[in-house]
Formats: C-alpha cells, structure tokens, sequence
C-alpha cells in the first residue's frame, strides 16, 4: 500500500467530504439512467471512504488503494459489502473510461445492498 500517505488528521475536509455526499444522496431521484446512478453511488461511497481515511490521517490518489485501506480499518462493513464497493467501482471504470451500458437489472439487484452501505459509513462518521 505504497499508495497511501500518512498526513496530519482533517476533521474539515472529512466533514466537507461528508457532508457532500449526503447531499448526493439526497439528491439521487435527479438521476433517471442506471449507469448515472451507479457512477452517482460510487462517488457518494468514495467520499465517504475518503473522509474515513482523513479522520485517521491518510490520504490516497488510488481507488484501489483506498479500498484496501477500507477493509482494514472500517469494521461496520462486511467483506461481501467492500467486494460490492470493488465491483461498483470497476463498473464506474468501465463507464467513465469505455462507455459501457449498465442494466436495470443490474442496478435493482444491489441498489438496496448499496444504500444500506452508505447509510452504514454515514452512521460511522
């Protein structure tokens, strides 16, 4: 996990981050095609994740590596929810980078998992 820096604790940037994602989660009937929802969860779960990390004084550039960094130090999620968190965001990946469709019904079988999972890491912060 070369990736990921130590730097000093910023409860500001957390909160900001926080705040902003529950803003997006507020904001989720705005977005009518899956492919936008899906992209729309992964960034609200990112950020969050994000401002785990600075609560705890790290910080990463890497998707990745911030997942890794996830599973070892959030222990409210199960290790079946971090291997959601990993599919949404090769998904997210694979739109943004190659245009690829995703399918209502991709969407309606995880769309209750993630939101309990974002409702999980707000409750945690």
């Amino acid at each position: 996990m070369e990736e990921i820096f130590k730097i000093t604790k910023d409860e500001r940037r957390a909160k900001a981050l926080r705040e902003m994602a529950q803003d997006r989660f507020s904001n989720m009937s705005n977005f009518k095609e899956p492919y936008r929802i899906i992209e729309e969860y992964y960034e609200i779960i990112k950020e969050l994740l994000t401002a785990s990390m600075y609560l705890q004084g790290f910080k990463t550039l890497s998707h990745k590596s911030l997942i890794e960094f996830s599973i070892k130090n959030i222990k409210s999620l199960s290790n079946k929810e971090f291997s959601l968190i990993d599919e949404l965001r090769i998904k997210r990946n694979n739109i943004v980078y190659y245009g690829e469709q995703i399918t209502l019904e991709f969407l309606k079988s995880r769309e209750k998992e993630i939101k309990e999972i974002i409702k999980k890491l707000i409750q945690t912060m």
